[in-house]
């Protein structure tokens, strides 16, 4: 699935999540308001994650977000070099023995040090994700984070050098990451349980949309095992239908969940009230 397949897919399925009587008590509680807010939370957290697994892929949306353009990352890559060759010049010809004015020479720190900030843009990308994960980790050995930190901070830091569809892509993963984030949320407050919750559903609606495809998800400890339905190709009609489909039934329980939440503040009682209509 492309980005608008996977968001609409993870939208409607978290939106279905979002009436069962199972989930809705980690989202949804106290007063209508508050379940409202954390619902959207929720959905937001939802979206999100349904195209985070795509940060594997160097150019997807969810990379996209984190680097320049293509073009831009091109210009910033050569214009690093003609920088870098330039301080350097200026910095060996006079130990070298060639004369040069002082005001030359004192530009090569100068030259040197933008040509670096010009290759750290055109890296943009896995330097942030190398730095969230360093993050993540210093955390986790400092503060004495949970350990689903120091997972996702691993996780981060193999980002730039895994291939697509590897290791964040299979089952494995998305299991230690939703028990982690699980155990994590007991007892946070209720907008840490929407997000931690969206974060799961969201990760595996990822999961479930790619076994659409041609090339499918596989086991991490039994790479052999793949499953690839071969049902559509990525952008096809079948897979805008799919995702228009997707929002009208996200649309429509959204309605429904919003009247049955401001008419109780019991939201499990509404929530049952909506599984009823269907």
């Amino acid at each position: 699935m492309n980005k608008k397949g996977h968001v609409a897919l993870g939208v409607a399925i978290g939106s279905a999540a979002l009436v069962s009587p199972y989930l809705n008590p980690y989202v949804s509680s106290g007063s209508s308001w508050q379940a409202i807010c954390s619902s959207v939370l929720y959905l937001a957290a939802v979206a999100a994650a349904s195209l985070a697994p795509d940060l594997d892929h160097k150019t997807s949306t969810a990379s996209n977000l984190l680097q320049l353009s293509s073009s831009k990352r091109k210009g910033a890559w050569m214009l690093g070099w003609l920088l870098l060759i330039a301080g350097l010049i200026l910095f060996l010809l006079p130990q070298v023995g060639y004369a040069l004015p002082e005001k030359a020479t004192a530009c090569a720190p100068f030259l040197l040090g933008t040509g670096i900030l010009a290759f750290s843009l055109s890296k943009l990308r896995s330097l942030l994700l190398l730095a969230g994960g360093a993050g993540l980790l210093t955390a986790y050995m400092l503060y004495d984070w949970p350990w689903i930190a120091a997972f996702a901070g691993v996780a981060l830091c193999l980002m730039p050098v895994i291939q697509h569809r590897g290791l964040i892509h299979t089952p494995e993963f998305a299991i230690a990451l939703s028990a982690g984030l699980w155990t994590f949320a007991q007892g946070e407050a209720w907008w840490v349980q929407a997000i931690c919750a969206g974060a799961v559903i969201g990760w595996w609606a990822h999961l479930a949309g790619d076994l659409f495809g041609r090339e499918g998800i596989h086991s991490f400890l039994l790479p052999k095992v793949k499953v690839a339905l071969h049902l559509f190709d990525n952008g096809g009609l079948v897979e805008r239908t799919i995702a228009r489909s997707c929002w009208l039934v996200s649309i429509t329980m959204w309605l429904l969940y919003i009247v049955a939440t401001c008419t109780s503040t019991q939201i499990v009682p509404g929530a049952r009230a909506i599984l009823e209509l269907y």
